[in-house]
């Protein structure tokens, strides 16, 4: 009975481990530079090649980033971006805004998710 409990115990700690783990902004930022730098940049004044600048994208009402245009369905989806938006809209990108014009299939791994968004709060304020 004592090895069936332990073997629980190992399994849930092994189950959740990803969750319990610490954010990564280090590996965040390698995430971003693989698979989002292309099309968006961090830096204050920096350009919006294909996507929007994310400087200050926190507390910034979707659509509305400065010296970019937007789709008219990420301006009126009525999300101001926060850890919590983000995270869901970068997990599926076309689920949270349909029509938007994010060509991006999105964040599929919780842990490498958490490590991006990690990212973007040091690195966008």
């Amino acid at each position: 009975m004592k090895a069936a409990t332990a073997i629980s115990v190992a399994s849930v700690l092994i189950l959740t481990a990803g969750g319990a783990r610490a954010q990564s902004a280090e590996s965040g930022e390698r995430t971003f530079n693989q698979q989002c730098k292309s099309c968006h940049t961090v830096e204050k004044g920096g350009p919006s090649p294909l996507g929007p600048n994310l400087f200050g994208v926190i507390g910034r009402k979707a659509g509305s980033a400065p010296g970019f245009a937007s789709s008219d369905a990420m301006k009126k989806s009525g999300i101001t971006w926060d850890e919590a938006s983000l995270a869901d809209y970068l997990k599926d990108p076309k689920a949270k805004v349909p029509d938007g014009k994010m060509v991006f299939a999105g964040l599929k791994r919780p842990a490498q998710l958490a490590d991006v968004i990690a990212y973007l709060r040091k690195a966008t304020q």
